[in-house]
């Protein structure tokens, strides 16, 4: 998936980053653990779900953020896979995201950074535990509407990328 920047400063070196990918929405777990490398004007990160030994349900991200300023906004495009057990084994749901992001405050010199975010995400495709594969269909405004969630989230990242 390539993206192309727009603006922002340049860095020789990529930046390594882990951190806590924070959640106010019904459409994944609240709390979740992500890594990542920044480059400057492209961020690509991973999150994954550490509740799913609670309630077997699971969430993983693919992430880009292109920043579109110098402060640090940036376009979210991204792709979102959940399983979630049912009585035929998993059901996979697969969405693209869609979004932006935005910096927090920066904590003093603290190797730490605070993101907030934005996002659209659309279930494209239902598919395993024993049920046929259905896609998003535009028939009719019902057969759509409760498959698009809207989110914010925030992200408390450490490492290098956060100076």
């Amino acid at each position: 998936m390539a993206v192309l920047a727009l603006a922002g400063p340049a860095h020789a070196d990529a930046d390594l980053y882990a951190g806590l990918n924070l959640r106010a929405d019904s459409g994944a777990h609240p709390f979740r653990a992500m890594i990542g490398v920044d480059t400057g004007p492209f961020d690509l990160s991973f999150t994954l779900d550490p509740e799913v030994v609670f309630d077997g349900q699971f969430d993983a991200d693919l992430l880009t953020v292109t920043r579109l300023t110098d402060r640090g906004w940036g376009f979210l495009l991204g792709w979102r896979t959940t399983a979630i057990g049912i009585l035929g084994g998993r059901q996979l749901q697969e969405k693209p995201l869609v979004g932006i992001v935005a910096p927090l405050p920066q904590l003093g010199d603290l190797p730490i950074r605070a993101r907030w975010g934005f996002e659209a995400a659309t279930v494209i495709v239902k598919h395993g535990g024993g049920l046929p594969t259905s896609w998003i269909s535009f028939s009719q405004g019902r057969d759509f509407v409760d498959l698009i969630n809207f989110g914010m989230f925030v992200t408390v990242e450490f490492g290098s990328a956060s100076r």
